[in-house]
Order: structure tokens, then C-alpha cells, then sequence
């Protein structure tokens, strides 16, 4: 269920197109052409899904190849769904044709293991992974062009 998006609610040059209030927004980033999904809390499996899928629905519908995870705010990932992400989630978006997706480190020590646990488990793709402290930072990395080899491998860094 899409809740209802008001305009003080997000303030910026986005179009939302899902968001759950407290747990997340996915919106499409015109200036960098990119998916943006800000996490904003504790998600349940349920609510996990529907917003990684929406994320993918929306890079399908604009061709695009870039995804800015903001998970500053990101809470822990319970096994099951990160089992999930790897085994279904990752194989479609990069099906779709993600390349390159940006990380906002989280504030919380767990989530950024988790994070680091599951793209430690993405597969020798072509897609380039890059962990920034700003959504500044990582937009900007995003508009940058690719760093990795056209054979592909994966490169989690910063």
C-alpha cells in the first residue's frame, strides 16, 4: 500500500514514488539518474521487500543503471531477509541492469555489517559499490564515469 506523500514531506528535487513513513522512501533522482532509497528505520520483512521492490520497478521503468542507498538511518537486516536479498533480490536488479550503487554508511555498527555482509555475497558482477559518509558525496561519485573494467568486478570501498 503507497501511503499518501504531502509536500512538506519531502523536500527536494525528487519524484517519490513509494514510501512507508519511519521506514523508507524510494524516489528517482533526476540530477544524478538514479534510484534513492532512504531508509528510515526499522523495517519489517514485509516492508523491506516492498520497498527494494519498488527500487526495482522504478530502475526498470527509467532504464537506469544506478542506485544511492541512503542507510544512515538503516537499522539491522534480519538473516532471512538478507538471504533474501542475495538469493532473489540481487540477481533480478542486476538482471535489469543495475551497474553502480552508492551506500550511506549507517549510524548503527550492525547495519553496516549486514551491509557489508551482503555485498560481500554479490557474485563477481559488473556492478561498481562505493560506501560514502553524505548522500553529497555519493550523488556525486554516482554522476562520475564507471571506474570498473569492462570484464566487471565488484569494489566496495570508501
Amino acid at each position: 500500500m503507497v501511503e499518501a506523500v504531502h509536500e512538506s514531506d519531502v523536500l527536494r528535487a525528487e519524484t517519490v514514488y513509494f514510501i512507508r513513513p519511519g521506514v523508507g522512501v524510494v524516489t528517482w533522482n533526476a540530477s544524478c539518474e538514479a534510484v534513492h532509497l532512504e531508509w528510515q528505520g526499522w523495517a519489517d520483512t514485509t516492508e523491506r521487500k516492498e520497498l527494494l521492490e519498488a527500487g526495482l520497478n522504478m530502475l526498470t521503468g527509467h532504464r537506469g543503471t544506478r542506485w544511492l542507498a541512503d542507510c544512515r538511518d538503516m537499522k539491522a537486516v534480519r538473516q532471512a531477509d538478507q538471504d533474501w536479498i542475495d538469493r532473489s533480490w540481487f540477481p533480478r536488479i542486476l538482471a535489469a541492469g543495475l551497474r553502480r550503487m552508492a551506500i550511506v554508511i549507517p549510524k548503527s555498527g550492525l547495519a553496516r555489517m549486514n551491509i557489508e555482509d551482503i555485498l560481500g555475497r554479490v557474485p563477481g558482477t559488473k556492478l561498481d559499490t562505493e560506501c560514502f559518509a553524505t548522500v553529497e558525496n555519493a550523488t556525486e561519485w554516482l554522476t562520475r564515469p564507471p571506474t570498473i573494467p569492462p570484464n566487471g568486478s565488484a569494489n566496495v570501498g570508501h
